[in-house]
């Protein structure tokens, strides 16, 4: 399942380690649906080529002033995060 398209990245004190994105298809049902995804692995691209995967800690979604969402994912520290690249999928791999 493709949860959003990565548009940043982002490391915060209290959190650690959050990736920013969008996914506009989504509906009202499919959000409330995404905390679920809490304890999940999911995989995104690296500037390589290859694919990564990342632990799911924790998932916010909030609306953009259009009311459009916008998702933070709370990930995992992992050495890859500096590979990644901005842009890609991010898709759910498998529940732990």
């Amino acid at each position: 399942m493709e949860i959003m398209k990565l548009d940043d990245i982002i490391k915060t004190p209290n959190k650690g380690i959050i990736l920013i994105g969008t996914n506009f298809s989504l509906d009202k049902q499919d959000h409330t649906n995404l905390k679920g995804l809490i304890g999940s692995k999911i995989q995104v691209d690296k500037i390589d080529g290859t694919k990564c995967e990342l632990d799911v800690l924790d998932i916010s979604i909030s609306f953009s002033i259009a009311n459009h969402p916008l998702i933070g994912i709370n990930v995992k520290d992992s050495e890859n995060i500096e590979d990644i690249k901005k842009g890609t999928q991010v898709t759910v791999l498998k529940k732990v």
